[in-house]
């Protein structure tokens, strides 16, 4: 599955680390020197996955993989690969549980419509594009709770395999970074009580968004 296509594409520099796991190529890639910097971390998103389908690189901010580096270690990243994978063959299934039967509808509307309603043919068409748009509000509603599903799963199998001590100090480790670079006066858990760092899964329209900004 592509993730974050361009952001792979412009990591041309060395990686400060490679890692070769069930075949595939993971590269680390600091985030300071480049100008991904001011687009993610200003957000509070430390580390970013990125793939061509292929093989995989890994933009992170320096300070927060020394931090975290436990769980960029190899034997983590082969749970994230695997979640990454899942995620990929999700995404395909539901696509096409919802675009093949969509266009089908799509087609056959404006057939019908071209012969009996050729007077009505846009309003008939604009119908059909309201139910595409609420389609694809539920398809994408899908993926994401089955994303997050998955992702809890691979952060629960994470914690067997790191123990539940490192763990969660890991937990903190990620906390007590983010309250560092944001300088915050009232601290607060960043996103409840098991907050490592889910994959940052980013459709090629988010990235177009973000790429603007830059």
């Amino acid at each position: 599955m592509k993730l974050n296509a361009k952001v792979y594409k412009n990591l041309t520099g060395e990686p400060f680390e490679t890692q070769v796991i069930n075949g595939k190529q993971v590269e680390f890639h600091y985030m300071d020197d480049t100008p991904y910097l001011v687009t993610y971390a200003s957000r509070g998103r430390f580390a970013i996955w990125a793939s061509d389908g292929v093989n995989y690189k890994v933009l992170i901010e320096s300070k927060y993989h020394q931090a975290m580096k436990d769980f960029y270690q190899e034997n983590v990243n082969v749970i994230w690969l695997d979640f990454l994978e899942r995620i990929g063959q999700i995404s395909r299934k539901v696509n096409l549980m919802f675009i093949v039967p969509t266009l089908l509808l799509y087609i056959v509307v404006a057939i019908v419509a071209s012969i009996l309603f050729e007077g009505q043919m846009l309003q008939v068409l604009l119908g059909v594009l309201v139910l595409i748009i609420i389609s694809n509000m539920i398809q994408n509603r899908i993926v994401g709770k089955k994303v997050r599903l998955e992702n809890q799963a691979a952060q629960d199998r994470i914690r067997a395999l790191l123990g539940p001590t490192e763990f969660d100090r890991l937990i903190q480790a990620q906390q007590d970074h983010y309250e560092n670079y944001f300088k915050f006066e009232d601290p607060a858990p960043i996103e409840g009580e098991d907050t490592v760092p889910e994959i940052e899964v980013v459709s090629e329209d988010d990235q177009d968004k973000d790429d603007k900004h830059e």
